[in-house]
């Protein structure tokens, strides 16, 4: 039987990553520790597949999609940093019993990995973990139903021989400075301490609940995928921790743990 072992939330700026962030880097500081804790952590846990959630590449509209490719790979070329290349095994079948479990997942055959993906794997290269992985995206769908979904997922993990990993890939609000990527708005912080408070607590209901008009105002793009993996995590013991937060370069970075006891 298979089962969830370990959850964790992390962000995905590519500044996060050395050759791109460089000296700017420092000013994250609080976040690379805690990513490279975390991924040390994670080493010495007992799984096979690492499932990635990300609120970039296919994302989905009516279905959320599963990527079952038997190999993946991706590059930071596109923000100036050419090598290395990036390659991931893939697990197809279970990708694909993902998706036969649940109505509304659809399967993706896309084999490139975006940045919402790529930034979690390589701090998880880094750390000499080589498992396979399967990225999902998210879907723009309510948080009960992304929930929900996470629900079929962890079902559909039982059922195989497979130990898993969650990643919830997910920056928070990219309103926090007036020289914020999505420009600033003061309701952006309060997203933010809102969400890191709920977190904290392990409020599950309070986040598939949470105010839909101060997530959009925030500019976020967290709630998604935290939603799949709270419903993953649903009727498990957890151990939880909240790592670090910050909100450098006027966007917050959240890095949280969750471990079935």
């Amino acid at each position: 039987m298979g089962e969830i072992k370990f959850g964790c939330i992390m962000p995905h700026p590519p500044i996060l990553v050395s050759g791109i962030g460089k000296r700017h880097l420092k000013q994250a500081e609080k976040s690379k520790k805690a990513l490279e804790k975390l991924c040390k952590e994670l080493k010495t846990q007992d799984f096979d597949t690492i499932i990635v959630i990300t609120p970039h590449g296919k994302v989905g509209q009516a279905s959320i999609p599963v990527y079952t490719s038997h190999v993946f790979e991706g590059s930071f070329v596109t923000f100036g940093m050419a090598k290395p290349n990036y390659s991931f095994k893939g697990d197809p079948d279970l990708a694909r019993a993902i998706v036969k479990n649940c109505d509304f997942a659809a399967t993706c055959s896309e084999s490139l990995l975006d940045h919402g993906s790529l930034v979690p794997l390589h701090y998880i290269h880094s750390a000499g973990i080589k498992k396979a992985i399967i990225p999902i995206a998210i879907a723009f769908m309510p948080l009960h139903k992304l929930f929900e979904f996470g629900k079929f997922l962890a079902e559909t993990v039982k059922k195989s021989s497979r130990k898993v990993a969650i990643i919830a890939s997910a920056d928070m609000s990219h309103r926090l400075t007036p020289d914020a990527p999505a420009g600033f708005s003061p309701r952006g912080r309060e997203f933010d301490d809102k969400l890191v408070e709920l977190i904290e607590n392990y409020d599950v209901n309070g986040i598939i609940n949470f105010d839909p008009a101060l997530a959009e105002e925030a500019g976020q793009d967290a709630l998604w995928s935290i939603a799949i993996l709270l419903g993953a995590l649903d009727g498990l013991n957890i151990k939880h921790e909240l790592l670090s937060y910050e909100g450098p370069f006027g966007v917050g970075y959240m890095v949280a743990r969750f471990e079935a006891q």
